[in-house]
């Protein structure tokens, strides 16, 4: 005896319903696969795009004012009235790419006042072969270098005979560009 005609026909409906079933989830698998595919790869372009724009700069680009400080590490705190005083001084890279930097008498400023009086500064009257002098900063790297001071006064148009700086209290400054650095307190006794 064979199965009952009932049965067979909620047999075969079942299977029907299961292939369609099977159907549908293989197209939206499938449909999920390609849409991502598109997604991922527009995601990938952005990303490229977004990355050439962070190109970092060439290496013997300039260094941002922002990615630069300055410090004083040694100076002096007593001078002799007349006499000569160093300052050393770092320039860091504190930016993420390699980068050059003027560390030049003209660039590189070093300025003693006292008060609101301007003594003297690096910048006065610099020698040719100290106006520029590129160099190449890493990220985090410094440069140090000293800045001699004669112990005497200066101005722009280099005057001779200026008045001698008296004993009393005073500070120097260090600039590079609109990069602002320390500031430290020195004595001439």
């Amino acid at each position: 005896m064979g199965p009952k005609p009932a049965r067979v026909y909620w047999v075969r409906r079942l299977i029907v319903l299961a292939v369609i079933l099977l159907v549908l989830i293989l197209l939206v698998i499938f449909g999920m696969k390609l849409f991502s595919s598109d997604s991922d790869s527009s995601a990938k372009t952005d990303r490229a795009a977004a990355q050439e724009d962070e190109t970092p700069p060439a290496p013997d680009e300039a260094c941002l004012d922002k990615s630069v400080s300055l410090s004083f590490d040694s100076y002096p705190n007593f001078v002799k009235a007349g006499k000569k005083a160093e300052f050393e001084i770092s320039v860091t890279n504190e930016g993420d790419h390699s980068c050059t930097v003027d560390v030049g008498a003209r660039s590189r400023e070093v300025v003693i006042t006292s008060g609101s009086d301007r003594i003297w500064s690096s910048a006065d009257c610099a020698e040719s072969d100290d106006e520029s002098n590129l160099v190449l900063l890493r990220p985090g790297t410094a440069n140090v270098g000293a800045v001699k001071w004669s112990g005497e006064r200066s101005n722009e148009q280099c005057s001779k005979g200026l008045p001698e700086p008296r004993p009393g209290n005073y500070k120097a400054n260090v600039t590079l560009g609109e990069a602002e650095g320390t500031e430290v307190a020195f004595t001439i006794e």
